[in-house]
C-alpha cells in the first residue's frame, strides 16, 4: 500500500506554528495526502490514528547539540522541552519503539563522513527533502546523493508552520497497511520515496506575519 505522507508538520502545540489540527487535516485532503506526522517542538502530539480520514502519526522534534531529531510514533515523552544530548534522545526513542529521523541535515551532509556517522548512531532515517530549507535545490541533491550511496532510509517533509505549505514535500511509504506501526516499520526498512519543492521566501514572510497576528489576538 503506497501512502503519501508529509512527515514533518507543526501545529499550534509547537507555539511557533499557526496551524490548527482541523486546518492540517483539511489541507492534507486538498493536497491528496493520506496522512501527516505532527512533529511538535519538544513535546509530542497527543493525536493518533485517523482524523476525518487522514492518518495522524504523533511525534515531536527534539533539539540536540548536533542537530534536530524527529521522533515519530510517540504520544508521550518524559523530558521537558529544551536541548538534550543526542544519545539521550535516541535511547528514549528506542525504548518507546519510535522511528528517529535526522531533520534538515544540510550542510552537514557536505561531508560523506557525517552520513556514515549518522548511520552508525542507529538513527532510522534522514530527512533528505525539507521544504523550509533555504538552500533546497542544493541541499536536496547533496542529501539524496549521499543517502542513496550509503543506503540510508530517506524521508521528506514540509516542516510546515502555516497551512498552505503542507504537502510541499512528502514521503511515499510502501506500508503493509494504513496503520501507524506499519508505516513506521516501512520507514525503518527504507521502503520510501521522496518528493518535494521548497516553500520559498514568501512563505517565510507569511509565517512571521501570521504568528504576529496570532500572538496579538491571544493577548486581547
Amino acid at each position: 500500500m503506497r501512502l503519501k505522507l508529509d512527515l514533518h508538520v507543526h501545529t499550534r502545540l509547537s507555539l511557533d506554528s499557526v496551524i490548527t489540527l482541523d486546518e492540517a487535516v483539511e489541507e492534507a485532503k486538498v493536497k491528496g495526502l493520506h496522512g501527516l506526522a505532527l512533529t511538535e517542538h519538544g513535546r509530542p502530539s497527543k493525536v493518533k490514528g485517523f482524523v476525518k480520514g487522514i492518518l495522524i502519526i504523533p511525534g515531536l522534534e527534539e533539539t540536540t547539540p548536533l542537530g534536530h531529531i524527529l521522533v515519530l510514533g510517540i504520544d508521550r515523552w518524559r523530558f521537558k522541552p529544551g536541548r538534550k544530548p543526542l544519545d539521550t534522545v535516541l535511547e528514549e526513542a528506542k525504548r518507546l519503539g519510535a522511528v528517529t529521523v535526522f531533520a534538515h541535515p544540510f550542510p552537514r551532509t557536505l561531508m560523506t563522513s557525517f552520513m556514515s556517522w549518522v548511520s552508525g548512531l542507529g538513527l532510522d532515517a534522514v530527512e533528505v527533502l525539507n521544504s523550509g530549507d533555504l538552500f533546497f535545490p542544493i541541499s536536496s541533491r547533496v542529501n539524496l546523493s549521499l543517502a542513496s550511496r550509503l543506503g540510508i532510509p530517506m524521508t521528506a517533509g514540509s516542516d510546515s508552520h502555516i497551512p498552505r505549505t503542507i504537502g510541499y514535500a512528502y514521503t511515499v511509504v510502501d506500508a503493509e497497511s494504513m496503520s501507524v506501526d506499519d508505516v513506521l516499520e516501512a520507514i525503518r526498512k527504507g521502503r520510501t520515496e521522496v518528493y518535494g519543492r521548497r516553500s520559498g521566501l514568501k512563505a517565510r514572510v507569511e509565517k512571521i506575519v501570521l504568528r504576529r497576528r496570532l500572538s496579538r489576538a491571544s493577548r486581547l
